[in-house]
Formats: C-alpha cells, structure tokens, sequence
C-alpha cells in the first residue's frame, strides 16, 4: 500500500501479488483522498494471458466500486476475462484494470499529457512486475490509450489495443517499441475523431494510432456506437479485444471484411479472402 501523495507527484505504487484466482487488490492509495486502485481479475501467477486494461478521464479510487453501467472500470474487466476464457477455453487467463494515475477529471484537463506523462513510468513498472512468461496486453480506452503510448518506450507488451484514442502521446513510430503489435478500435460514431491531434510541450495527445505514421492495426467494432461502446456485451469489439488478448491474432476481424493476417517482422497487414 502507498501513502497519500499530491496529484503532480503520486508516490510509486508497491503491488502485492497473491497466488489464486478470483479478484485481488494489487495496490491502492491508502489514508482519504486516495485516487488510484490496481486490481486483479483471475489467477496472474499462473496466467500465460494477461490483460490489462487503463481507462481514462474520471475513473478513480473513490467511484471504482460505485459506478454501474457501461464506463464501470471493474465491470469491464470482469467482462473481458469472461469472453478472453470464451474465446479460448483453455488458456489460463487474467486481467488487471489499472487506474495506477491521477486521470483527469474532465476534457479540458485531459489536453494535457502531463497526467499520462506521470503515469506511464508506473504502467511500464507494473508489466515488468508481471509474470515473465505471460503474453501481455494493454488495452487503454481514450486518455488511457495515451498513458499506454508513453508507457511502451520501457513496458514489456506484446499487443496494445488503443480504444476511441484521443492521440497515442507520440509523434512518431520510433517513439513506441518495435516489438509491440499495435492495434485501434475506433466506432464511425465516436467523437474522439473531431479531438485535435497536436503535440506542444504539455499540451496535446500526439498522433492518432491510424495515423500512417504510427501503423496502427484497425479492427472491426461491430455494434459498438459513440465513445464508451467498445467494451459492449457480445459486440465484434470486445471479441477482437479478447482475441487480441489470447493470441489469436488470425482471429481479428477487419471492418467490413475478415481476419487480419500480418507480416512477421513488419507493421504491415492485409486483409485475408
């Protein structure tokens, strides 16, 4: 557990990682006014999937248990672990929602990319405290898609999934890690297309993860509308979400066609026939 810490320098989370399955507390702000909480779906010490999932603006310690409906954090994770073990029933899989930074409480704080700048450092540590055999995902839905861009320059990931992204924090593909497989989601209804793509200092959430320069790999979102639909109940995004989170990449659909098959050593993808 940490101690309470002001919102422009929070303290280093410390995890504590228990054998077993059900959900656990990994780390938390302790004493009143505490914003972050990091918890564990299913059995990470014996998981070979892990998926982690940041959200953004307005998720924090004090609504984490309270908030109901669509944008519930925990909710979300609950319900990709459900359909990573539909998808593949024999993989041992688990997921982390990781509301590990101050997010910001509303748009006009989120032009800023101080508070992913802050919480990067933190994502990046927690996949390295994660089982080293495991194949990791990250997926961060609009700001949380920016931490999880700054994070990549020292995370351990294999696959990033950027939800309705507002910019990936970078302006350029040599600013993430090569290694990584690089995958959007963004609904033709979602407003995040109309969020300006600019990086000046602080302000600014750098390039969209479409953008040619970064490459990113688009999938199909089905039936998910507007910004907060990508996480839906038995959408074609939240199964491509989990089929990126197990591995089955060949599995992915594109928008308007089928599985997405990619080259192995190149940001490269066509779409199979």
């Amino acid at each position: 557990m940490t101690a309470s810490h002001p919102a422009s320098t929070p303290a280093p989370l410390r995890y504590s990682l228990e054998p077993g399955g059900g959900c656990s507390v990994l780390a938390s702000d302790g004493g009143p006014g505490g914003r972050r909480i990091v918890e564990a779906f299913g059995d990470l010490a014996m998981a070979d999937h892990i998926a982690v999932i940041v959200p953004g603006n307005g998720h924090h310690l004090s609504n984490y248990y309270t908030e109901r409906g669509p944008v519930g954090p925990r909710a979300r994770g609950q319900r990709v672990l459900r359909e990573m073990q539909r998808v593949d029933p024999g993989a041992r899989a688990a997921v982390v929602v990781w509301i590990g930074y101050h997010t910001p409480q509303d748009l006009i704080r989120a032009a800023s990319n101080a508070p992913a700048h802050a919480g990067a450092a933190d994502l990046a540590r927690l996949t390295h405290y994660l089982p080293s055999t495991a194949h990791i995902t990250l997926i961060g839905h609009s700001y949380g898609a920016t931490v999880c861009g700054l994070a990549l320059s020292s995370a351990r990931a294999e696959d990033v999934v950027a939800l309705g992204s507002p910019g990936m924090g970078v302006w350029r593909r040599d600013e993430l890690n090569d290694r990584t497989r690089l995958w959007a989601g963004h609904a033709t209804s979602d407003w995040i297309r109309f969020f300006p793509r600019v990086r000046l200092g602080s302000l600014g959430l750098g390039r969209s993860p479409l953008h040619p320069e970064l490459g990113a790999i688009r999938f199909d979102t089905g039936s998910a509308t507007g910004h907060c639909g990508y996480y839906r109940e038995n959408s074609e995004s939240l199964r491509n979400i989990a089929r990126i989170a197990v591995g089955r990449h060949d599995e992915v659909t594109r928008p308007g066609a089928g599985p997405v098959t990619r080259h192995p050593h190149r940001m490269m993808e066509v779409t199979a026939v």
